[in-house]
Formats: C-alpha cells, sequence, structure tokens
C-alpha cells in the first residue's frame, strides 16, 4: 500500500489526506492545517540540516518567516552537523 501511495503525484497524495483528515470525527480544519505544515516544514528543516538561509531561498520565504512559524508550531532548533 505504501509504494502504491508513493507513485501517487503530489496531488493524488494531497487528496487521499486530504478525505482522510476530512472524515476524522474530532479533527479541526485549523487542526489539520497546522499539523500539515509542521509536518512540511520539519521535511524541508531536515532536508537543509536546520540552515534556515538555504531553505529561505528554496521555498521563497524570508528566514524570519521560517523562524516564526517554527516558533508558532514549536519546532526545536537542532544543531546543524558540521561541514
Amino acid at each position: 500500500l505504501a509504494e502504491q501511495f508513493d507513485d501517487l503525484t503530489i496531488k493524488k497524495m494531497m487528496k487521499v489526506l486530504a478525505h482522510k483528515a476530512a472524515s476524522h470525527p474530532r479533527l479541526y480544519f485549523k487542526e489539520i492545517m497546522d499539523e500539515f505544515e509542521k509536518t512540511l516544514l520539519q521535511a524541508f528543516l531536515e532536508k537543509y540540516d536546520y540552515n534556515k538561509i538555504k531553505l529561505s531561498a528554496r521555498v521563497k520565504l524570508h528566514r524570519n518567516t521560517i523562524a516564526n512559524k517554527m516558533e508558532k508550531l514549536k519546532i526545536k532548533e537542532k544543531k546543524r552537523k558540521s561541514s
């Protein structure tokens, strides 16, 4: 099943997840959106080794916006790997 999901386009994956979330009896729109934003931001931060400047250039968000989102979503800074 996971392999089938991986073969879907991002748009189709989002549709599957949206329908799953919408059918949950105790989840609300804001909670779903916050959780998605947190998960997505964490994935990007890990990909760019928590380098907000590189991430900022990639996703077209100011590094201060990224820092503010991290604070709002309670994402802790990680020590970056040394080069």
